[in-house]
This record gives C-alpha cells, structure tokens and sequence, in this order.
C-alpha cells in the first residue's frame, strides 16, 4: 500500500510539474505575443504591394505588340494606352479634377466587349477613379440602381449604348461621355494629354478599382469593391 500511495503522489507531482512548466510557456507565448503586438509600428506592407500597379502601366513596354482582336481591327498596346489617355483627360476636364487625381471617385461605364471596354477600363484608372462595370442585359432601371447606389461622379457610354445611358445620366444630373466607334478609338489620342497624374500616383496597392454588383437575385444587387491590389491577386 505504501508503495502504490507513493506511486501515485509521485505521478501526481509529476503531472503538477508537466502543468506547471505548460502554463508557464503559455504564459511566455503570450507575453511575447502581446510584447510584439504592442511594440509592432503597425500593419506592415508586404514587398508585393510595393509593386501593385495597374495593367496600363506596364502597357508600353510591348509598344505596338497586338493587345487585342476585335471585330472592328486588331488594337496595339500603345494605341490602348495613348486612347485611354486622351479618354482620361477629358474625364479629369468633365469633372473639373484640377489636381489630376479623382481620388476613387466612380466612373460607371457600359461598353461592348471590346477594346472599348480596355480604354473606359484604363482611363478610369489613369485618373485616380474607380470602375463600375454595367452589365448590358439589365433593364435601365436596374443601371440607374447601381449608378446611383455606387454614387457615380460621371458615366461613360459606348456607341452602341450612347443613345440608352445619355437619357439616364441627364435623369440622375451626371455628365457622360461617349467613346467613338471601336474602330476609331485612336480619335481620343491627343498629342500632349493635359495630366500625367497616373505616373505621381505610388499607392495603387490599396486604392479602389472596381466595384462589382452581384446580381440581386435574393433582393437588391450588393456592390463589391475590389482594390488593385485584390484584382492583381486573381
């Protein structure tokens, strides 16, 4: 009997200590968890984000390589870059953007699935906007839900679409500018575009893109704000 009491005191005592030297490592765990929370400088930024830019950035380095195919011609990197420039400009001038930078402001745009879209798509980011997609198949009403709900400064039409979403910009007081045919988009080149704000611009990783609408089947569309950074990691 004697034996077996000790055996078991020695047991206990051993798991006293196994508990002991547990809750004391968690305890140092801890402290030094929160000794680097509280000494952290704060949210750090990743090398990666360093280096988000958007896709028009880094456009001009394949020059006059074929960029896209569309019904109307074949379109170059350069010529989607200088048109989305032209584009850009005369979005800062409808919005009497001085300081060249938007600032996030909305750009809802309806365009076809062509290097039309591309333009509508960079000149909104060359200025410092953020992008509204329209999808074609919803009915006006459900477009002027989504522009007024993303509280869109201004509306981009394409040609096709000038003659559905100049009535509802001047319905909702918003300007609109119409994007030519696609297979004139070099029109909106200008010899020397009024900004070249897109080049001051060094914090495109958290910066607004896109908002995104779902589409609403359970109740009204959501919108879904993407940044560069979130849409670089697709």
């Amino acid at each position: 009997m004697l034996c077996a009491s000790t055996a078991v005191i020695q047991r206990s005592f051993l798991n006293s200590l196994h508990y002991k030297h547990c809750r004391y490592s968690l305890k140092w765990l801890l402290g030094n968890l929160v000794h680097r929370t509280l000494t952290s400088s704060g949210p750090r930024i990743s090398r990666s984000q360093e280096n988000v830019t958007p896709v028009f950035t880094k456009a001009l380095a394949y020059e006059d390589k074929v960029a896209i195919i569309d019904e109307s011609r074949s379109h170059s990197y350069s010529c989607l870059y200088q048109s989305s420039r032209g584009l850009a400009a005369q979005i800062r001038q409808a919005l009497s953007c001085h300081s060249g930078d938007l600032q996030g402001k909305r750009i809802s745009f309806l365009c076809a699935n062509d290097a039309s879209y591309t333009v509508a798509q960079w000149a909104t980011w060359m200025c410092g906007g953020t992008v509204v997609p329209l999808y074609r198949k919803h009915p006006v009403s459900e477009m002027e839900y989504v522009i007024s709900d993303s509280q869109t400064a201004l509306v981009l039409a394409g040609e096709s679409y000038a003659v559905m979403l100049e009535p509802l910009a001047q319905k909702l007081g918003l300007p609109c500018l119409h994007l030519p045919p696609t297979a004139s988009l070099d029109t909106l080149q200008t010899a020397e575009p009024a900004w070249m704000s897109e080049e001051a611009i060094s914090d495109w990783a958290e910066r607004p893109a896109m908002i995104v609408y779902t589409s609403g089947t359970t109740g009204r569309p959501k919108g879904v704000l993407h940044t560069h950074s979130s849409l670089q990691a697709m």
